[in-house]
């Protein structure tokens, strides 16, 4: 493993059938009927391991409580490349630039980081197509038990909607790889980054 560090189902008739519901807002809900299957006992287990099975080889990160372990699993991995970066807006553009040397990358972050990137979001990942799975801890959310973060969580979603960016809350009834391979095809198909908010059970390992 290589180690960088740097300073009811209702939507239908798109190219591919995802299991998803759209709304105008471009929220997307996975449906139920598609994903319902035993749930793994260990949620961020089952996520890494879908990551692996969708053929991503590159995390690009910027370390949350929520997922500081779930990034020292990916570093102890012997097929999966973990690189720090020091703030989101520069983990966006590692990403785009691994993308375009042929890997398949994912970022994880907080969703704070969504709300810093809008430039690089705007007029890089989204100009260019860039397909970049976006999994965001779900900080300040309604399962959020840290009352602190409740801004960032109130600004989170209507962000995401004036980016036009299209996206997803994990269900916490369904299981979680298949929710982030239907979240990965999304952004391969439609050529565009897709982000997953993602609840603490779903990464803090």
């Amino acid at each position: 493993m290589r180690r960088i560090e740097s300073g009811g189902c209702e939507y239908r008739g798109t190219t591919a059938t995802y299991g998803l519901r759209a709304a105008a807002s471009r929220v997307h809900t996975f449906c139920e009927n598609d994903l319902m299957n035993d749930k793994s006992p260990h949620r961020p287990s089952e996520l890494l391991a879908a990551l692996k099975q969708s053929g991503v080889k590159v995390i690009v990160s910027v370390p949350d409580s929520w997922i500081g372990d779930f990034m020292e699993k990916v570093e102890e991995d012997p097929d999966m490349t973990l690189i720090r970066a020091t703030h989101e807006e520069e983990a966006l553009s590692i990403s785009c630039g691994a993308r375009l040397g042929g890997a398949r990358p994912v970022l994880l972050i907080q969703n704070v980081g969504l709300l810093t990137m809008g430039a690089g979001m705007v007029c890089l990942a989204q100009r260019y197509q860039f397909p970049i799975l976006i999994l965001a801890s779900y900080r300040g959310s309604a399962r959020d038990p840290v009352f602190y973060h409740l801004p960032k969580g109130r600004a989170t979603e209507p962000v995401l909607r004036a980016y036009g960016l299209s996206y997803a809350v994990a269900a916490p009834e369904l299981p979680i790889g298949a929710q982030v391979e239907r979240a990965a095809t999304f952004a391969e198909e439609g050529s565009s980054p897709f982000v997953l908010l993602l609840d603490s059970e779903d990464i803090r390992w």
